[in-house]
């Protein structure tokens, strides 16, 4: 499987499907100009008229996308929540938890990203996400099935992939999108409370009491109604549009995410596996809100739709192949796994050589490299250290003093 070449191509589509979307606001634009210069009987290429729809569309929008961008401001907890994600403690001893927070750490010792906050989702179903606006501020969520029912090496896989889409900014283009949707939502807004005034004004557009001008009142309500259901439309028809294109990037991001936890873990049939269990079981979310992030999600949280044209991710089947071309389903356990993993550093198994730390390069990222699978020296690097570091680094405090500690100590080896 030539991943990298997956991966480019993944980009350069995904930069297609975002020009669309500034293709989509300016379609929006011609379409509300003809439509009102119908209404005032002006011509539709009116330069002052073009500039007040062009600047009224625009304002709309970006009231719109930085209203929902402002909710979702405070990082990837709010996605969390938003979905009814519970946060995990770093120091749980739930045996299925452990084994996520110890996979969650081994990603991020691979790839030089600072462990995110995690995320329980009281969810049978087997499903992911990550969320926020970049590394320092980023949340990942799994679902309860997904840490029940998935080996270590799917579940690596499946973090993996989530990491893929912290590294590669996807993150940061998901709540750009979800931003950009609800700017579009709000022109139908908009056309929604003009439709709702002009229900409520009396027909001679005066009030209900005083009487007025019937001729020059009736013509504004008609007015106001035109200007409502052009709205009204207009607005539901790019979120239609909108969404096809929200859900088309996501494809691709899927693939350019698949492709890279392959390369973070050197094992295509941990993530494919995963995916396998996907199609046995399902990936179906529970929340009210789960339509909300589905374009963040490891498999498709919110079902099929009509013909799958809103299909954020791409078929199970599809995905396997791309990864895994000679994946064998008969070598994936459906069972769920046994809780074997304990906290105690003795059940771990015995780790195998750490390379040579002078090897790493500078930046700490060990992704790509040729020497050890980056995952498989996390995984060593972490079952070699004490368990007292291990729950110290754990808190920003006890961090400090233990490398300070470190620092003092006289022995040289400890000091390097």
């Amino acid at each position: 499987m030539d991943f990298f070449e997956r991966q480019e191509n993944a980009r350069k589509r995904t930069g297609l499907l975002v020009l669309f979307f500034g293709l989509a606001v300016i379609g929006i634009i011609v379409v509300l100009d003809v439509i009102f210069s119908l209404i005032l009987g002006i011509p539709w290429n009116d330069s002052e008229l073009m500039l007040w729809i062009a600047g009224g569309v625009i304002a709309m929008v970006t009231i719109g996308s930085l209203v929902k961008m402002a909710e979702l401001s405070q990082g990837g907890r709010v996605v969390a929540a938003m979905l009814g994600g519970e946060q995990v403690n770093p120091h749980t001893i739930d045996p299925d938890e452990r084994r996520l927070v110890n996979v969650v750490e081994e990603m991020s010792i691979a790839s030089g990203v600072p462990v995110p906050e995690i995320f329980v989702l009281p969810d049978p179903a087997i499903n992911a996400f990550a969320a926020g606006h970049g590394p320092g501020d980023t949340a990942i969520g799994i679902t309860r099935g997904a840490i029940e029912r998935l080996t270590r090496d799917e579940l690596q896989g499946v973090i993996a992939h989530e990491f893929s889409h912290i590294l590669h900014g996807d993150m940061k283009l998901n709540i750009r999108l979800m931003g950009l949707l609800n700017g579009i939502l709000f022109i139908a807004f908009l056309g929604g409370i003009l439709l709702r005034i002009t229900f409520y004004m009396p027909s001679d557009g005066g009030s209900r009491s005083s009487g007025g001008d019937r001729k020059g009142g009736g013509g504004l309500v008609m007015a106001l109604l035109a200007a409502g259901v052009a709205l009204y439309l207009v607005g539901w028809i790019g979120v239609f549009f909108g969404n096809l294109i929200k859900a088309a990037v996501s494809r691709q991001r899927e693939f350019l995410a698949d492709a890279s936890a392959v390369q973070y873990t050197r094992n295509p049939q941990g993530i494919a596996g995963a995916l396998y269990k996907i199609g046995k079981f399902t990936a179906r979310l529970t929340s009210p809100r789960a339509d909300e992030a589905s374009h963040m999600y490891f498999g498709n949280g919110v079902g099929d739709n009509l013909f799958n044209l809103f299909a954020t991710h791409p078929p199970l089947p599809e995905r396997i192949s791309a990864i895994s071309p000679n994946f064998d389903p008969s070598t994936v356990d459906t069972t769920p796994p046994e809780k074997k993993e304990s906290v105690s550093q003795k059940s771990r198994p015995t780790p195998p050589p750490l390379p040579q730390f002078g090897a790493v390069p500078a930046g700490g990222i060990f992704m790509g490299q040729d020497a050890a699978p980056p995952v498989g020296f996390a995984a060593a690097l972490l079952a070699a250290l004490p368990e007292f570091s291990q729950s110290a680094v754990r808190e920003v405090q006890s961090a400090m003093a233990l490398c300070y500690s470190l620092i003092l100590d006289t022995d040289d080896d400890r000091r390097t």
